[in-house]
């Protein structure tokens, strides 16, 4: 799918945590889980490895925002949060009977980003911090038996809410927070209401984090992931996070189809549903995207929906539009109600695995404490991949 997972936002200012602490993480049931998983790895390259690859890849995404809060308005340069400038390594051992032993590190470069940008900071500064990894792991894959993944990664609940063919991921997806979560809703007065764009807009897809997870092999189109983990890379979070997903991808004739639904507990006071489904129409580029979500103990909830065309229109490459509409209750507050509408347009320019980009959204926070004003957001921009 062209589908963009990306959650970028940054916490700067947090200690490491304590290495004691880690070892315990890496105890009991997940060291033994990895011991095993690296024996077998062992006992497979021992029978002859076939190949080893490496690769080297990465991106820069940076767009001009313009952002009105209804009473005050600002324009700023700073890296797109739908997804955010990156590097990566992998490197990857084929061994016998088509087992595979991969290595895998990606980082963010730094740059501060959209969804921690505000009216009053939004200058683009580069400052590396630790929660900028996203991945530092080992995956050990079998066609028989499926994939087990250990070290910093996608939770099994990673993407769930973000299936989507469109193309236009780039610039607007389910997670429509990204854009300018940090922008705050403003009353008549020009008053902080204490709700921003991230508390009303919510989408309750699964994280990144360090964690043990395992990917059955897909059966007629199905295929079930699991992950249990903790967070490192933030100070003061001690809960256990567990996630449960099933995946379904197929090429039916005319038409693709990929649908995710996932299920997510931190700890033993928080747990969330979530859901999306994409079809693609490979003919005429016509696309349809969906999600929605549930945080269970609140019971704040979401709709999502997607229309998309995307064709090869001119010689640089394929064009894509979309429209999209959020509808959410509760997500700022009991009896809040979150509405967004977006738009994008996305030009591949092939030459240059480069994207050219435009997109405008609208939210609306209704039900509040106060009556607040809307926020208004436009972004061009450029992704190039290399």
């Amino acid at each position: 799918m062209q589908q963009t997972t990306d959650h970028n936002a940054t916490a700067a200012g947090h200690q490491y945590p304590n290495k004691s602490k880690i070892r315990l993480r890496l105890s009991g049931v997940g060291a033994a889980t990895v011991v095993a998983f690296l024996a077998t790895a062992g006992l497979a390259r021992a029978d002859g490895a076939k190949q080893t690859a490496f690769k080297f890849y990465g991106q820069l995404n940076f767009g001009i925002f313009h952002v009105d809060d209804g009473q005050d308005y600002d324009t700023y340069l700073t890296d797109n949060d739908n997804s955010n400038s990156r590097i990566g390594i992998i490197h990857q051992t084929e061994l016998a009977n088509g087992h595979r032993l991969k290595f895998h590190f990606e980082s963010g470069l730094g740059f501060s980003g959209s969804a921690a940008a505000t009216l009053d900071d939004n200058d683009l500064n580069l400052k590396w911090r630790r929660t900028e990894l996203r991945k530092l792991e080992v995956v050990y894959s079998t066609p028989a038996y499926g994939a087990l993944s250990f070290g910093q990664g996608s939770t099994a609940t990673d993407g769930v809410a973000e299936t989507d063919f469109s193309g236009t991921s780039v610039v607007h997806y389910s997670s429509i927070n990204a854009l300018a979560g940090t922008i705050e809703f403003r009353d008549a007065g020009g008053a902080g209401s204490g709700s921003n764009i991230n508390a009303a807009f919510r989408n309750f897809d699964g994280a990144r984090r360090f964690r043990l997870r395992y990917d059955s092999p897909a059966v007629s189109g199905f295929a079930l992931t699991v992950s249990a983990g903790q967070e490192v890379l933030r100070h003061g979070d001690d809960r256990d996070y567990y996630d449960l997903a099933l995946r379904f991808d197929r090429d039916l004739d005319q038409f693709k189809v990929s649908g995710r639904i996932g299920y997510a507990r931190a700890g033993s006071d928080r747990s969330s549903v979530a859901s999306s489904i994409a079809f693609l129409h490979t003919s005429s580029g016509l696309n349809l995207a969906a999600a929605t979500g549930r945080q269970q103990e609140t019971g704040a909830n979401y709709a999502y929906l997607k229309l998309g065309l995307k064709r090869r229109w001119n010689d640089l490459g394929e064009t894509a539009l979309s429209l999209d509409v959020f509808e959410g209750d509760d997500l700022a507050g009991i009896g809040s109600q979150s509405t967004s509408y977006g738009i994008g347009i996305v030009q591949k320019w092939d030459r240059y695995n480069t994207e050219l980009y435009a997109g405008y959204r609208r939210y609306e926070l209704k039900g509040a404490a106060v009556a607040v004003e809307d926020i208004n957001v436009a972004v061009i921009g450029a992704r190039w991949k290399f």
